[in-house]
C-alpha cells in the first residue's frame, strides 16, 4: 500500500518541489494551497502524513492544527516554517506534530524525516 501525503503550502514552487521529491520516493501526493483547502482534503482522503507550511492564507496553520485536534486526527504532521523551531515547538504542541522544519530546508533531511515518520507510524 502506497502512503498518501498531503502537501500544504501557498507557494507553488514549494508544493511542486515537495511533490516531485515525494513522488520519486514512491509516495502518493495531494496538494493544497490554503488551510481551508487542506481541511477539506483531510475530510475527503485517508492520509498517512501532512507536510504543512504554518503561515497559510484563508486559514492559518494554527487553525488547521486546532481543526485536526478536534477531528481526533491520528496521522502525523510535519510543519514547515520560517519562524524559529523553538518558538514553533510551543505553538504547535500537538501529539500528531512529529517534527518542525525551518526554511530553508535540506531536501535530504526532509526525505529522511518523512521516511522515518511513516515507518514509525506503521509500527
Amino acid at each position: 500500500m502506497t502512503n498518501r501525503i498531503l502537501i500544504v503550502d501557498d507557494q507553488p514552487g514549494i508544493r511542486l518541489l515537495l511533490e516531485e521529491i515525494l513522488k520519486t520516493e514512491g509516495y502518493e501526493t495531494i496538494c493544497a494551497k490554503t488551510g481551508r483547502e487542506a481541511c477539506d482534503l483531510v475530510e475527503a482522503h485517508d492520509l498517512d502524513l501532512i507536510i504543512m507550511d504554518y503561515n497559510l492564507p484563508v486559514m492559518h496553520g494554527r487553525e488547521v492544527l486546532h481543526y485536526l485536534e478536534e477531528m481526533d486526527f491520528h496521522s502525523s504532521v510535519i510543519i514547515i516554517t520560517g519562524a524559529s523551531k523553538d518558538s514553533m515547538e510551543k505553538e504547535a504542541d500537538y501529539s500528531f506534530v512529529t517534527d518542525i522544519i525551518t526554511k530553508p530546508f535540506d531536501i535530504h533531511n526532509l526525505k529522511e524525516m518523512v521516511n522515518g515518520t511513516l515507518i514509525h507510524s506503521r509500527s
